[in-house]
């Protein structure tokens, strides 16, 4: 594409560069060739910006003129996110479905589906427009999907779970296994039976190997919007709202609630029937054992306020010495 018509679809405020140069990929700043877009997030990425070889630049507002092409935008990122889906589309398999694959006569496929090779469609499943099944999909009887369903290699959708529009399975998703539910019958444990099941939203995002337990009677929800990286685990009955992010081996016991957009760091956890007010963060290998207040950052294991919380850590290498102060001062004082 040319420059001028990248700069309309990203959304760039303004551009230079000649009107004949045309991009045909993005690359990173360092890799990139003349016929290549690229990014950079901000003034501290100018000198690497300099150096690189690439034939236009996503910039933000403020950074200084290289005398080169470029775009300005308010946000690089969203607009490098758009510029991928220009130049580098998806490639989506043609509609059909495969000799292999197992359906069952009851089952409802909309038009243009893909379904790949030894997929299993149970019993009662209904699927909308446009879904794409890869091999090895497994869905149990009764799962029912919206338009434009993705679902990767050797994801497994259990009985019941009901898909909105758009939802994206990467490999090896587990939706609706059972929660961990279990109660003392003397020294035995005894299996709670798991007889609800699990609601996933529109746009909603699950990456390789991430599991989202059915409920023990009602549902567990993942709201609109929501992407959850990697590795996560959802417990029964929880409920995350909207536009939250999980990130990569995250869990979350039964019956939290994650109310809309929050972001759970990298191995952060959260005990049950805990609920997170909106837009807090919790930053990565925190845990929490209460609910927290909206709109702030958690820290620490049990996580509190992030700011205390860092002058907490600068002190504990100095604690030691504070002691040994105190016990000086204290022994002076008995004196």
């Amino acid at each position: 594409m040319k420059i001028a018509q990248i700069a309309h679809a990203v959304g760039g405020v303004d551009w230079q560069g000649d009107d004949q140069l045309e991009l045909l990929r993005v690359a990173s700043l360092a890799a990139a060739t003349p016929q290549d877009l690229s990014f950079a997030a901000s003034v501290e990425h100018l000198e690497p910006a300099r150096a690189s070889r690439a034939g236009a630049l996503l910039v933000p507002m403020d950074f200084p003129e290289l005398g080169r092409a470029r775009i300005r935008v308010a946000s690089p990122l969203l607009a490098l996110a758009r510029a991928l889906e220009l130049l580098h589309p998806a490639q989506r398999p043609a509609p059909g479905i495969h000799a292999t694959a197992c359906i069952d006569a009851s089952a409802v496929i909309g038009p243009e589906a893909h379904v790949g090779a030894y997929v299993v469609i149970g019993p009662g499943c209904r699927l909308g427009a446009r879904a794409v099944l890869h091999p090895h999909v497994v869905l149990y009887a009764g799962v029912e999907a919206g338009d434009d369903l993705l679902v990767h290699a050797h994801a497994v959708i259990r009985e019941g779970t009901r898909l909105g529009h758009g939802v994206i399975l990467q490999p090896g998703v587990v939706l609706g296994g059972d929660g961990f539910g279990f109660t003392a019958d003397g020294d035995r444990q005894c299996k709670i039976p798991q007889v609800g099941s699990v609601r996933i939203g529109d746009g909603v995002e699950i990456q390789a190997n991430s599991c989202v337990d059915r409920a023990t009677l009602d549902q567990t929800v993942i709201g609109d919007g929501t992407k959850l990286d990697n590795l996560v685990h959802i417990g029964h009955n929880s409920r995350l709202d909207a536009n939250v992010l999980v990130c990569a081996q995250a869990g979350l016991a039964g019956s939290t609630v994650i109310e809309h957009n929050c972001i759970l760091a990298g191995q952060a956890g959260v005990a049950g029937h805990c609920t997170v007010g909106a837009r807090a963060i919790i930053t990565a290998q925190s845990g929490t054992h209460g609910d927290l207040e909206g709109g702030r950052m958690y820290s620490g294991s049990p996580a509190f306020e992030h700011r205390q919380w860092l002058r907490t850590m600068a002190l504990l290498p100095r604690l030691p010495e504070l002691v040994r102060q105190w016990r000086r001062g204290r022994a002076a004082g008995s004196d």
